[in-house]
């Protein structure tokens, strides 16, 4: 029990520091076209996790990367630019995202979860869900969680 309130715990501060990072970012964020109008963006922030374990309370966090998708493409993610064209696919549907799927895994039983949470195009978004491996985290969801 108290591993798991632990885990929770860190994993909730993972998320809470990154989300404080990106506060600024998720505000609408207004851009002077050339023809001198402004342009609102809806707020965009995302807090990526890859866990290992098979769910978000009881897993142990390995990486956490921040993405942001507008006005333009940034955050901690190592490629944001990929990462948001892959969501922008898919209008923000997380379990739409489709990575390599002609990359073959081995069929070894090695649970990593992924999660999403923040807010996307204005709508909170929260994800998770748990692959087989890290090779199948990769086939099924791609450029968005390769980090």
């Amino acid at each position: 029990m108290r591993t798991s309130i632990r885990r929770t715990a860190i994993f909730g501060a993972i998320t809470a520091a990154a989300m404080t990072a990106l506060a600024p970012a998720a505000v609408a964020a207004p851009e002077r076209a050339t023809t001198g109008e402004t342009r609102l963006y809806a707020p965009n922030a995302l807090v990526l996790t890859i866990a290992d374990g098979e769910t978000a309370a009881t897993a142990t966090p390995l990486r956490a990367v921040t993405l942001t998708c507008a006005p333009t493409p940034g955050g901690t993610h190592p490629a944001p630019a990929d990462a948001c064209a892959e969501l922008r696919a898919v209008n923000g549907e997380f379990s739409a995202l489709r990575g390599d799927q002609e990359r073959a895994c081995v069929k070894i039983y090695d649970p990593v979860v992924a999660t999403a949470e923040g807010v996307w195009e204005g709508k909170r978004v929260r994800y998770e869900r748990t692959f087989g491996n890290t090779c199948d985290l990769a086939n099924q969801a791609g450029p968005v969680f390769s980090f």
